[in-house]
C-alpha cells in the first residue's frame, strides 16, 4: 500500500470549493440581513403613530381635496395589518367650511396606501361623528365628474353613535354598516337612527331605519339596480322599492309598495283607509335635488287611482303657510270607483286638479 494514499482524506470529506464560498459568504450576509432588520423595526419612524397619522391623512386629502385633520396623539399598531386611531378628527373644505368631526377615527390601511400607490381602506370605524349634510351635498355637487371614478375602495365602514344634520333636522343616535364600496361592485348599506325636527315646527322625532342594495357607478354618480326597505314609526311608512338613483344632477325612478298608510298621515277614506292591500306606487323625479325636482307620483289600491304632478318643496311651503292658496300646487288626477266622504258613498269618482307651476320643466342637461 502507497502511504502517501493511505494517508490521504476521502473524496467526500474534502469540501468543495463552491460549498466552501457559499457557507462563508452566507454567515456575513446573514448578520448583515438581520442587523438590517432589527434596525429597520426599531427605527422611530415605524413606531411614529404621528408620522404614519399625517401620512394617511395626506393621502385623503389629496384624493378628496379636503382638509384632514386632528387634535391629540393617535395610536398605531402593525399586526394583523397597519392600523391607525385618530382622536378628535376634523374634515373641512377649501373655505374653511366643517363637513365632518369625529370623537374617533379607526382605520386599518394596506401597506400601499402608506406607500402612496393607491387609497384603498380595509376597516374604516367613525365614533360619535357629526356630518353636515348640507355641506357635504354642496361638496360632490363641486367635485369634477371624473373623480368620482376614483374614489377609493372601501371596506367594513361602520358608524356608531352618529349625527347628520341639515338645515331642518337631523338623524340622531345614528348606527351604519357599510360592508364594501367599491365602483361596479355590489354593496349593502344599513342605518338607524331617530329623525329630529329643528324648524319652528318642532315635530315629534321619529325612528327611522333603511337598508340599501345597489351598484355604485360613477360618471354620473349613481345607484344602478337599488333596493330599498325603509321602516319606521311615525310618518314613516313601511316601504320597499326597487330602481335607479342619480345623485348629480338628481334623477330617480323607483316602484314599489307601501304596506300600510301610517297613522301620521292624513286619514284616508273609506274603502281606501279599511283594505288591507298594500299602496303601489312609481316615482319619477328630475332636478338639481331631490327638493326641487319635478316629481311625477302614482299611487293604486286595489281599483283606485291617483296620479300626481309638482315639487316636494312647493308641497311643504303650501302646508307650512297659513296663508296659502285652498288647494294644493299640484296637478292631480284620481280615479276612485267607491269612496265615502262623511257618512256618504260616492260611485265612480273623478277628480282632476289642474296647478300650471306643476308643468314639468325642462330636461336637464
Amino acid at each position: 500500500m502507497n502511504p502517501a494514499t493511505a494517508d490521504a482524506p476521502a473524496p467526500s470529506e474534502v469540501p468543495p470549493p463552491t460549498r466552501s464560498l457559499l457557507r462563508h459568504s452566507l454567515r456575513p450576509l446573514g448578520v448583515v440581513a438581520v442587523l438590517l432588520l432589527v434596525v429597520a423595526l426599531s427605527s422611530p419612524w415605524w413606531f411614529n403613530a404621528r408620522r404614519v397619522a399625517d401620512l394617511a391623512l395626506a393621502q385623503a386629502d389629496s384624493a378628496t381635496g379636503l382638509d384632514w385633520d386632528y387634535d391629540g396623539e393617535p395610536a398605531l399598531r402593525w399586526r394583523p395589518q397597519p392600523w391607525l386611531s385618530v382622536p378628535d378628527l376634523q374634515v373641512r373644505d377649501a373655505s374653511g367650511q366643517s363637513l365632518l368631526t369625529a370623537e374617533r377615527l379607526e382605520i386599518a390601511l394596506p401597506w400601499s396606501t402608506l406607500r402612496g400607490e393607491s387609497l384603498r381602506v380595509d376597516a374604516l370605524h367613525l365614533e360619535a361623528p357629526d356630518i353636515d349634510l348640507d355641506a357635504a351635498i354642496a361638496w360632490w355637487n363641486a367635485r369634477p365628474a371624473s373623480d368620482m371614478a376614483d374614489l377609493p375602495r372601501l371596506d367594513g365602514l361602520v358608524i356608531t353613535r352618529g349625527r347628520l344634520r341639515w338645515a331642518e333636522g337631523a338623524l340622531q343616535d345614528l348606527e351604519l354598516t357599510l360592508p364594501r364600496f367599491a365602483m361596479g361592485e355590489p354593496m349593502t348599506l344599513a342605518l338607524r337612527g331617530k329623525v329630529v325636527d329643528t324648524s319652528a315646527s318642532h315635530r315629534a322625532p321619529f325612528d327611522l331605519a333603511l337598508r340599501i342594495d345597489a351598484v355604485p357607478e360613477a360618471t354620473p354618480l349613481r345607484l344602478e339596480g337599488f333596493a330599498i326597505h325603509l321602516d319606521g314609526t311615525g310618518p314613516i311608512a313601511a316601504t320597499t322599492a326597487k330602481g335607479r338613483l342619480q345623485f348629480t344632477p338628481w334623477a330617480l325612478d323607483a316602484s314599489g309598495e307601501i304596506a300600510s298608510w301610517p297613522e301620521a298621515w292624513p286619514a284616508l277614506p273609506a274603502p281606501l283607509s279599511t283594505s288591507p292591500s298594500p299602496l303601489a306606487f312609481t316615482l319619477a323625479q328630475q332636478g338639481e335635488s331631490a327638493m326641487a325636482a319635478h316629481t311625477v307620483l302614482s299611487l293604486k289600491r286595489d281599483t283606485h287611482h291617483v296620479d300626481a304632478e309638482g315639487t316636494p318643496e312647493a308641497m311643504l311651503a303650501w302646508l307650512e303657510d297659513a296663508d296659502a292658496a285652498a288647494l294644493p300646487p299640484l296637478r292631480v288626477r284620481a280615479a276612485l270607483p267607491e269612496v265615502d266622504l262623511d257618512g256618504v258613498r260616492l260611485e265612480g269618482v273623478t277628480i282632476e286638479l289642474d296647478d300650471p307651476a306643476a308643468d314639468a320643466p325642462e330636461p336637464l342637461r
